[in-house]
């Protein structure tokens, strides 16, 4: 079985996102980690807060980047998708914009990988600040493995699959409590 070990800052470039303040005649969205939820997925309904220029020219994401939310407890990793419109990360995110082939390491299994691997929960530990927070440094010495591309593809599908499911046992329980929730008023009040 293929298998490739190989720390982070051999296979990508690491930046840190924009520290900026927002404009009122914004056409770009400046991503920060509210805008997606538990599990990743990014709120449609966000808003541009930036006006392009100079500046935020040079920041602009592209397509695969992996956005690593390095600052809190909820560290997560997502990859920029075009669709969501032109974007800059903010200085919550470090971004990991891989240097190599992606057909042989795709950028969904990097962000599930940085998602899920223990060791970038450990980080915390070593830091005695208040708020944690992840350094480029440790993250670039980070060794991740890489199955076969076939291999990552099914994992990043499970992964996804399980979210869908977790989403609609959500849902379900949601829906469960509202009904008994009526079901009681209405027997409190015959």
């Amino acid at each position: 079985m293929f298998v490739l070990k190989i720390l982070l800052e051999n296979i990508a470039k690491l930046q840190s996102g924009l520290y900026t303040q927002p404009d009122i005649q914004a056409d770009t969205l400046y991503l920060q980690a509210v805008h997606f939820d538990q599990y990743g997925e990014f709120n449609p309904e966000v808003k541009p807060q930036l006006k392009r220029n100079g500046k935020i020219e040079k920041h602009l994401l592209q397509p695969a980047d992996v956005l690593f939310a390095a600052k809190g407890l909820n560290n997560f990793a997502v990859v920029y998708e075009p669709e969501w419109g032109p974007a800059v990360a903010s200085s919550s995110f470090i971004i990991v914009r891989l240097n190599v082939d992606q057909h042989r390491i795709l950028p969904h299994y990097l962000a599930w990988y940085l998602t899920n691997h223990p060791h970038v929960q450990m980080f915390h530990k070593q830091l005695g600040t208040t708020i944690p927070s992840i350094s480029i440094e440790k993250l670039s010495k980070l060794e991740v493995v890489f199955p076969a591309p076939g291999q990552q593809q099914r994992i990043v599908h499970i992964q996804q699959l399980r979210n869908h499911e977790k989403q609609l046992v959500f849902q379900l329980q949601q829906q469960k409590d509202y009904l008994i929730k009526q079901t009681l008023l209405n027997a409190a009040t015959q």
